[in-house]
């Protein structure tokens, strides 16, 4: 499972690696939860762009997106087969970048967060796909989730899936919906532990979805115990950041 991303990347680096031009303004972002707008590479009818979809898919036959439940996830395993996810892995890919991802090791009672990310300290391109829902009246959403296998090495200590990287060359085939089916883009599909990854456990204020900032992504020492205002982080802490935006 990946459910939460963090992307501090400059914009400039971010148009660098995966060649768009777009000048959407999107702050440092350390803690970006599902159904919040999550900046995601696509071929769009003027050329690959980077644009603000909503994570979480919302297939384009619904009803109404929010009666919904959030499909934060698609398993490379089954996403030909399930419903919600044919349509899109066939014409709608997606590459969503990320300076890192959050994952929780369960430990007798409790979840511990972990930061994961490149070893190398470069930018994580995550396969996806998406949806347009149109609504009634006109209005339009994007949505979108994040594909997920079977976790290998160390990174399968922590949980039994992760996200699905694409290096460059991949990118351009996930992309290409027209020339490469859907079987095809599915067999660029490699363990991410061959990536070259690192780990390590972060404070548990990352839980809150309302906490921002860089001091999320700063390892701790697991042996020292954390403060008591970071053990309640499970507890609203002030008000939503106001660059954290929605899209609904």
């Amino acid at each position: 499972m990946c459910g939460r991303l963090d992307l501090n990347d400059t914009r400039v680096e971010i148009n660098n690696v995966f060649k768009t031009k777009g000048g959407i303004p999107f702050p440092p972002r350390y803690n970006i939860a599902p159904t919040q707008p999550v900046l995601t590479v696509a071929n769009m009818p003027a050329g690959r762009d980077a644009v603000l979809m909503r994570w979480g898919l919302v297939p384009h036959w619904v009803k109404d997106p929010r009666d919904f439940s959030v499909l934060i996830n698609a398993r490379v395993e089954t996403v030909l087969e399930k419903p919600a996810f044919r349509s899109s892995i066939k014409n709608q890919r997606c590459v969503v970048p990320a300076s890192g991802y959050y994952e929780w090791l369960r430990e007798g009672g409790e979840k511990q967060p972990y930061h994961i990310s490149k070893s190398d300290g470069k930018m994580l391109a995550l396969a996806g796909i998406y949806s347009t829902w149109e609504g009634p009246n006109g209005e339009e959403i994007d949505s979108m989730a994040i594909l997920t296998q079977e976790a290998t090495g160390d990174l399968a200590k922590i949980h039994h899936r992760t996200p699905v990287h694409l290096n460059a060359e991949q990118m351009d085939l996930w992309l290409d919906t027209k020339s490469v089916t859907a079987k095809e883009a599915l067999t660029l599909v490699e363990p991410l532990e061959r990536v070259g990854m690192k780990s390590y456990p972060v404070s548990k204020k990352v839980n809150n979805a309302r906490n921002e900032g860089e001091e999320l992504i700063v390892p701790i020492d697991r042996d020292a115990k954390e403060s008591k205002t970071e053990s309640l982080s499970k507890e609203p802490v002030g008000k939503p950041n106001s660059d954290q935006m929605d899209l609904f």
